[in-house]
């Protein structure tokens, strides 16, 4: 897989913090997957096939390409995620359609294999893609034309899911390759669906022959759809570093559409990069720099990149705490100067008198004052106590004489 170049000097410039790369990745959005029909057939076969994979959902396109008098260039491959492959004539060049293919499955295309690719020596496909590094299947005897129904199968693998019943007659004689992944088997022994990488092989011939003997019936359209769509590598996002608090590099590939534009979001806010304008390479790779977002918020942190076509994947980034530990109290400063003192309020109101206090001791006696002038005395002042005086000598006298014998 090709990665885009990470320019060395602005990152130096750029990251202040250095840390180890994670990945991850999501699941690809519906009406994402453009899918090619690759085959040396005529245009009523091809629209056989392309007119069952339409309605699929996840399917945004199904072009055909018919490879008889041509074969495809790689920018031209590149235009789809998935291609399926097979034949009903010659290819224009095996080889070169061979080689091309494996280029194609190298930067990430996803390559289905049907019959008769394996149709030796005449009508098979040849070149780099048919090697055991690629292909799951190989060439053991000549085609099998024979009815034969769906045995054993991993009803755990994506590519079953929701197959149960398939009959078929044009199928190859085919055996594994090492390495490769069996997947299901026909009734006959022969082997159905096999994987290896991004490669998925099916002895089946995809045209629907409708209404005659060698038609298919079942679910084949499912599984084709299926296989197409597990072949196709999910997007995934890397980050260098994934820690630090300034910025990091995210580094996005697998899945992603080619030529696409790409928008960043942080917790689910669009956020600015550099570049400003991210747009995938012709694999679906880009490269990009983005600023933490939420410098003052420590801990993690969720980062989305998605295509044009809603293909997305999401990553984690922890935002460190650059906060450090609290000081120890300083000493008490010295007391500031006496402030000036404010100015005097206004006098508040009156309050009720209190009650009356307890007498308090005599006081000493104070000096005795001046004599003050001799006043006139009255005349019965002075004469009562001489009339009294008098009277009192009478009746002594009279006290005397009496008691002389």
């Amino acid at each position: 897989m090709k990665k885009s170049t990470v320019l060395i000097a602005t990152l130096a410039a750029l990251l202040i913090i250095t840390g180890t790369a994670i990945k991850s990745s999501m699941g690809l959005e519906s009406g994402s997957i453009k899918v090619a029909v690759v085959a040396a057939d005529d245009a009523s076969d091809l629209g056989d096939v392309q007119a069952y994979l339409v309605p699929f959902s996840d399917f945004a396109v199904v072009d055909t390409i018919d490879v008889r008098s041509s074969t495809p260039s790689l920018s031209t491959l590149l235009a789809y995620d998935a291609v399926l492959v097979y034949c009903d004539a010659l290819f224009n060049d095996p080889v070169a359609m061979g080689d091309v293919l494996a280029d194609y499955a190298d930067v990430g295309g996803a390559v289905v294999l049907a019959t008769f690719v394996w149709y030796g020596p005449t009508w098979d496909l040849e070149g780099r893609i048919m090697t055991t590094d690629y292909c799951p299947f190989e060439q053991t005897g000549a085609s099998l034309y024979a009815n034969a129904t769906l045995d054993w199968y991993d009803s755990g693998h994506p590519i079953m899911e929701g197959v149960s019943a398939v009959k078929g007659y044009f199928r190859d004689d085919v055996g594994l390759t090492a390495g490769a992944a069996l997947v299901a088997n026909w009734s006959d022994g022969y082997p159905f669906v096999a994987t290896k990488g991004h490669v998925v092989g099916m002895s089946l011939f995809p045209v629907s022959h409708a209404g005659t003997p060698e038609e298919w019936t079942g679910d084949v359209p499912t599984l084709i759809h299926n296989a197409l769509l597990w072949a196709v590598p999910e997007p995934v996002l890397e980050l260098v570093p994934d820690t630090g608090f300034a910025a990091t590099t995210i580094v996005g590939s697998g899945g992603f559409a080619a030529n696409s534009n790409i928008t960043i979001t942080w917790d689910g806010t669009p956020i600015p990069t550099v570049p400003q304008l991210i747009t995938t390479d012709a694999y679906g790779n880009f490269t990009a720099i983005i600023s933490v977002l939420t410098q003052n918020d420590p801990g993690t942190h969720v980062i989305n990149a998605t295509d044009d076509y809603g293909r997305s994947a999401e990553i984690t980034f922890t935002v460190v705490d650059m906060t450090g530990p609290t000081g120890a109290t300083g000493a008490t400063g010295a007391t500031g100067a006496t402030g000036p003192s404010g100015a005097t309020g206004s006098t508040g109101p009156q309050g009720p008198q209190g009650e009356t206090g307890e007498t308090g001791a005599t006081g000493p006696q104070g000096e005795q004052g001046e004599t003050g002038p001799a006043g006139e005395v009255s005349l019965a002042y002075v004469a009562a106590p001489a009339g009294l005086a008098v009277l009192a000598i009478v009746i002594a006298v009279f006290a005397i004489v009496k008691k002389k014998p």
